[in-house]
This record gives C-alpha cells, structure tokens and sequence, in this order.
C-alpha cells in the first residue's frame, strides 16, 4: 500500500508538472511561438497559398523591374526618374477609370533640380481622388528628437482618440514633394515578427492614443470597403510564389503610352486597382515572409489590398482552444493510465493527436484558420514522457526490490526468470499451495561449538552453509531462513515445480555427499546432519513488518517437515514422509529406493506420520 500511494503521488505530481506547462502560453503567449511553431505555422499558409482561391482579380502590378531600370536609363537617366514620368503614365491611366492607383514608392523630397516635374505630377492629382500615395514612419536618430505628433497637418490622417498625448512625437516621411491639397496617402510600413518575418498587416500604425490609417485602410475607406473586425490580421496569400498577381513592366506599359507599342488592350485594363512599386533587386523594397524569404513589398500591399477587399484573410484560433484540447488529452491521459496499460494509452493519444494534427491541417486548408500546434500537443506528450519515467521508476524499484529479496533465496538463473515476468507482485502476494520443504540441521552443534573459539564456529557454519546452498540452488530449492545451525529450503515457490519432490530428494542426497566431502577436507570427522523432507499444502508470501519482511513458508506441513528432520537423531541421516514418496514416484519412479522406517507421532500433530529413508536406485 506504501509503494502504491508513493506511485499516485508521483502520478499526481506529473499532472501538476503538465498543467504547468500547459499554462505557460496563457501567461506570456509570446513563449509558444517557438521556431518550430512558426515553422509549422508557416508550412501550413504555404500548403493553403497552393490551393485555387477566388482574389481580387483587378489587381495589377506595375513593376519597376531591374529590365524598367534599364530600359528608361537612357531616356530620363539612374533612378530615383522625374516625377514627370509618373505624370505621364497617371495621364494613361486614369481616363480608363481605375478603381485605384497606388504609389508604392516615397515623394518625400522636393526635386529641386525640377521642379517643373513636381509640378507636373501634382497637377495631374489635383483632378482625380483615385491616386493614392505612400507614407512611411521613419526611426529618429539618437541625437535627434521627431517632431510632435500634433505638429503634422490634417492631410496626413492622423487620428487623435481621446487618450492621445498631446507630447506623443514621430518621424514621418510625407510627401512633401506634393502640395497637402493632393495628399491621399496611408503608411506603409510592414511590421515584422521577432524572427523578422512578416506575417502580419497592421491597418493602423499606433502610438500612444493616436492611430494612422495604412495604405491598404486609406483604400478601402475610400472604395466603401468594410474594413475587418480586427486591427492587424494574418495575410492569406494568392499564391506560393513570391509573384502572385498580374505584372506589367513600369517601362513597358510607359511605352505603350506613348503610342511606341501596342501590349495590351485599354479595356482589359479599366476598372482595375494598380500598385506601383518594385522589385528591383537594387530598390531594397524585398522582405522575408512565409512565402519568400525577399518578397516584394509591392506584392505585399497586394495582398494585403485583396484581403481587405474580399474580406478574405486567415483568422487564428483562440489560444484557449489548444489549451482545452491539451488540458481535455492531460485529463484523458491521466484516466486511461488508471485502466489500461501505458503503451495502449501511448497508442490511443498518439491516434488522437494525428487526429487532431490533420483536423488543423484542414482548418488551414479549407477554412483559412491556424491553430497553434504545439501548445495542444507537447503537454500531453510531456505528461505521457513523465508517466513513462514513473512507472520505469516503479518497475526498477520493483525489480531491485524482487532482486534484492530473491537473491539469497534462489538461483540467479530463477530470479531472472522471476523478474521477467510481468505478475511479479502477485507472485509475491500471499497464497496456498503444495509445497516440497526440507529442513536440515548439524548433530550435536552445541557440544561441537563449545570445544572451539567463537571464531571457528562461525567460519565453519560459513563454509558449511555455503556448500549446502549451492546444492539447494542447483536443484531449484528456494532456500528460506537459517535457524542457527538449520537451514530451512522449499520447492514450489515463488516459481512452480512440477518435480518438488524430486528436486527435493536429489538435493539433500547431495547435501549428504557434501557433508562427507567436508568433513574430509576439514577433519570434523564427529560433524553430521540430518535431514527431513515433506510435501504438503503450506502458504507462502511475504511475512513481517513494514520495516523488514521476508518471503517465507508458513504451515502445518512446514511443521512436519521440521518434526520429520528431528527423527533423524535416531533413525539416519535422510527421512521423507509418505506424501513426499508418492510425489516423486509420481515423476519417476525408478529414481530412488525408499526403505519404510515406521509409523510415528510427533509433537504438535494427532495424526501420525510414515516415514522413509531414500537411497539413489542402482
């Protein structure tokens, strides 16, 4: 009962050990978002970039490509090119009637070496509100301070709530180039998680109190587009490529403008929603996300953009929806090991969690829905892992404990087979059945001990028991308890004997063999024994104390067996009761020549006793 209250508690304190562990993402849940859960996460947006999905087809990039670069290089010269140019396209553009047209790229400087070009393109904005321009909050230098936020002017969009701080500041590059009355601009800024990819689009950037809508926000405010219930959601990408929306070279639709080549049809590009950005490896406008390690940010804000105008983009779980399942598994995990074996259990939650890792496979796949892997799945294993430990613990206790008890009572060899077996605990529990015992004792050892040192006497019981031992154990004898100079074995315990009687017989026959040996080689020419040997129904287990017990025969037939070896004093060294005769005639009966002694009754018992003695046959 110690050892099973000892093995609960440590069940228990596993539990407590898992629930640990499953509140740690409810404290910080920036702890969760391990390598391998981002990873995870990220394979899974991949897998459902992959798949047909129904977007914004009148999103068209117009791509300041390294080609563009070179092709307009000799006609306006090295990048950053005249805003003119912008205006020329702008002028192609709009009378086909776009829903819109971004600027993916910065006016935030006048040129001042044309100014005429500025000009140019400000007056092209100033008869349309479909142009849209970005806006980039910028980090100020160490001995610099950024301007107030309430300094900037009202075409800048921001957006004082009612907590703002009237000495909140920022660095915010606007475009200045541009006369205020033109401005419809949003932020472009693209916030990276802490491993530095961008999963993520923010729809407004955020100070204290103040907010600024971004680029894709300012668009859809002016297309009449509900924006989504939440204010930074998770981008549901078009495609796995890091090009997933149409494409036409910035120089190449310029062309066409111009009347220099004919690509496409104007129709097919009116009511269409352009950005213009690029992806010039030389412009630095790429950024790793789960897609491509150097996405452009053009196709970022795409992507972005389609989201918002489909209202169509990945949703997270709850975090508490890992919890509950790991919590619900922990609990079922805890059930189970109280009813079926760990390995069954093992099975069971391991079928479980694949269950599970394909249900979220699928969420993501179809439903547009991550969940977190790993805060449902590592708690159950991390308590499965400590219940394997307890019970290793609790079979290796109980397997040095079995060693420790059966090695001074048996035969290596049987105590090995005895540790193997899966009911060692219930070969140790108490129960009734036949037994062969045999108790053995030395002639007259009073007398013989008072003639010499104490010394002397316990090297010669020394060498004498182990002599003795080792014939019990080669004949498969459990030896239980030395009385002094008895020693007390029996056969049928712990381990069955369908031979105990037989055993029984050529042991102490040998133990005989031995004892001439031994008086031999140390000159006890007066040393004897003798030898008694009954089989009989007797109960065996574990007798004592919590603080010591002993495997032991307890029992009228040990008794007897004990009553019979007391004979010997008069009647030769070996007798054996009838029942024992029998039992080995019942294994062979041509082993041994039994020679009948008499009919006795001996102390403690009404009924008398027939005994034997035994010579090995011819």
């Amino acid at each position: 009962m110690a050892h099973t209250g000892r093995y609960l508690l440590r069940r228990w304190l596993s539990a407590f050990c898992a629930l640990a562990l499953l509140s740690i993402p409810l404290v910080d849940p920036g702890l969760a978002d391990t390598g391998l859960e981002l990873s995870w996460q990220d394979w899974l947006v991949r897998q459902r970039a992959a798949q047909p999905s129904a977007g914004a087809d009148q999103i068209v990039i117009i791509d300041i490509d390294d080609d563009s670069l070179q092709a307009m290089a000799p006609l306006v010269g090295k990048w950053p090119w005249p805003r003119s140019v912008h205006a020329e396209l702008l002028e192609y553009l709009l009378p086909l009637e776009p829903q819109a047209v971004i600027f993916d790229l910065l006016f935030s400087e006048a040129d001042h070496f044309r100014p005429d070009d500025d000009a140019y393109l400000s007056e092209v904005l100033s008869h349309t509100e479909r142009v849209f321009v970005g806006a980039l909050e910028q980090q100020p230098g160490a001995a610099s301070l950024p301007p107030l936020l309430s300094s900037y002017p009202a075409a800048a969009g921001l957006e004082a709530g009612a907590g703002a701080r009237s000495d909140e500041r920022a660095l915010l590059l606007l475009p200045w180039a541009l006369p205020e009355a033109v401005w419809q601009l949003g932020s472009i800024n693209f916030s990276a998680d802490e491993d530095g990819v961008a999963r993520y689009y923010d729809l407004h950037r955020r100070w204290q109190g103040w907010r600024w809508p971004s680029l894709v926000t300012a668009v859809a405010q002016r297309l009449g587009v509900n924006l989504p219930p939440v204010e930074r959601f998770r981008l549901d990408w078009r495609s796995e490529q890091r090009i997933g929306y149409p494409r036409l070279s910035y120089a190449a639709l310029l062309s066409q403008a111009r009347g220099e080549a004919h690509l496409l049809d104007p129709a097919w590009l009116g009511g269409k929603v352009f950005i213009i950005g690029t992806t010039a490896s030389g412009l630095h406008d790429l950024r790793p996300t789960p897609i491509d390690e150097q996405h452009p940010g053009s196709f970022i804000l795409a992507t972005a953009l389609d989201n918002v105008l489909n209202g169509q983009f990945l949703r997270d779980a709850p975090a508490l929806s890992s919890h509950v399942f790991a919590a619900l598994l922990c609990l079922t995990i805890w059930l189970g090991l109280s009813r079926w074996s760990l390995g069954f259990v093992c099975a069971g939650v391991l079928l479980v969690e694949a269950v599970a890792i394909g249900v979220v496979w699928r969420a993501g796949l179809v439903d547009g829905v991550i969940y977190p892997l790993l805060p449902g799945l590592l708690p159950p294993l991390f308590y499965l892992l400590s219940a394997a430990g307890i019970l290793y613990w609790h079979y290796r206790r109980r397997y040095s404990r079995t060693v420790t008890l059966f090695s001074r009572l048996l035969d290596p060899q049987l105590v090995k087979q005895l540790v193997e077996r899966e009911d060692t605990e219930a070969v140790l529990a108490s129960r009734s059945c036949q037994l062969t015992v045999l108790f053995s004792d030395i002639r007259n050892f009073t007398s013989l001990s008072e003639t010499r040192t104490p010394n002397e006497v316990v090297s010669l019981l020394n060498h004498y028991f182990e002599r003795q031992v080792a014939t019990l154990f080669t004949h498969k004898g459990t030896v239980d308890k030395f009385i002094g100079d008895a020693v007390m074995a029996f056969w049928g315990a712990p381990l069955d004997c369908d031979k105990q009687a037989l055993n029984a017989i050529y042991a102490a026959l040998d133990m005989i063999d031995n004892l001439e040996g031994f008086k031999e080689e140390y000159g006890y020419k007066e040393f004897n024994i003798g030898i008694g040997v009954h089989t009989g129904e007797a109960v065996v287990g574990m007798v004592g104390t919590s603080q010591r017990y002993d495997y032991t025969a307890i029992g009228d037939s040990v008794n007897l067996a004990s009553r019979i070896e007391g004979l010997t004093k008069s009647h030769g060294r070996l007798l054996v009761s009838e029942a024992t005769k029998l039992a080995s005639q019942a294994c062979d009966s041509e082993c041994f020549e039994f020679t009948f002694c008499g009919e006795f009754n001996v102390k403690g018992r009404e009924q008398s006793v027939q005994v034997y003695t035994v010579a090995r046959a011819d």
